[in-house]
């Protein structure tokens, strides 16, 4: 039998850390012509973007791969194929098929004290996921400043491109870089001047509540667009601010400072897979709206 020295064990931990090439040696999902069977395999989408940021001549690290596990019964995130797991041995990488993966490239071009830029990619049963924004480095917190910085193989609109096209974007986005990065510095601190005084935190949490009943009972309201944030989420968010008004009452909190408290919340561990990009873009696309910093 032969073996390898990397194991995922799914058992004890429901995410797992991976490099690309522990991707690239899983199992790989393809239709009956062999060929990936969501239009690209997972590894090669993060692999091409890659490409796409060092053709730009950008200065860039590639963050950890991370997989993770679900309850989907019919085509769960990991599944286990016994033929290669007798092969290469109990919990070997090569064994597993993965269906659910995140990652992130970090960007040092143009950075400063306090970001840089970050581009995430997300995989999942669903489809292919990409979002480009600045990434705060005390925190790892990626932000997606603008509709047209967040694209989905899969959504609740006709505007869904290829993962082929999404990395054509992302080449037009690498070219412009310095001007999106100087114009997401302008937004970041449109986002800081905007203050918001205790009452109007918990409206914006009696908000993102009410959004989440209706959503919930759809037959009884209008469509809803995605959450924000879940039940859980926005408990979370609400005792992180309550913590940080306790240790300093004084204090007044930006757009920003509240963007933060979400966007700590959208990371592997946190939120399921899906909705790491979808519920952050929702998030800022809300306070964006609220307060016209578009």
């Amino acid at each position: 039998m032969e073996t390898t020295e990397k194991v995922l064990n799914f058992k004890d931990n429901k995410i797992q850390v991976l490099t690309l090439d522990d991707l690239k040696s899983t199992v790989k999902e393809e239709d009956y012509n062999g060929k990936p069977l969501m239009g690209m395999y997972h590894w090669e989408f993060i692999e091409k973007a890659c490409e796409v940021v060092d053709n730009a001549k950008l200065k860039f690290e590639l963050d950890h791969v991370w997989a993770a596990q679900n309850q989907d019964k019919s085509r769960p995130g990991v599944s286990v194929i016994e033929k290669y797991r007798e092969q290469y041995g109990e919990n070997a990488v090569q064994s597993y098929l993965l269906r659910r993966i995140f990652s992130r490239i970090v960007v040092h071009d143009e950075e400063d004290q306090f970001t840089n830029t970050a581009i995430a990619l997300n995989f999942n049963q669903q489809g292919f996921q990409l979002a480009f924004g600045p990434n705060v480095k005390i925190c790892q917190n990626l932000c997606i400043l603008g509709a047209d910085k967040f694209m989905s193989t899969y959504s609740h609109d006709s505007k869904m491109p290829t993962p082929q096209r999404m990395l054509e974007v992302l080449g037009d986005w690498t070219k412009d870089f310095v001007k999106i990065r100087k114009k997401e510095k302008e937004t970041i601190k449109r986002f800081q001047e905007v203050m918001m005084q205790d009452a109007e935190i918990l409206e914006v949490v009696g908000d993102m509540t009410a959004k989440r009943i209706r959503k919930e009972n759809a037959k009884d309201f209008p469509r809803e667009p995605l959450n924000p944030l879940n039940q859980s989420q926005i408990g979370k968010l609400t005792l992180n601010y309550l913590t940080k008004k306790a240790e300093t009452p004084n204090q007044i909190f930006s757009a920003w400072d509240v963007y933060n408290f979400a966007t700590d919340l959208y990371k592997p561990g946190e939120t399921d897979f899906p909705l790491i990009l979808s519920s952050n873009h929702a998030m800022s696309q809300y306070l964006m709206d609220r307060y016209q910093l578009n």
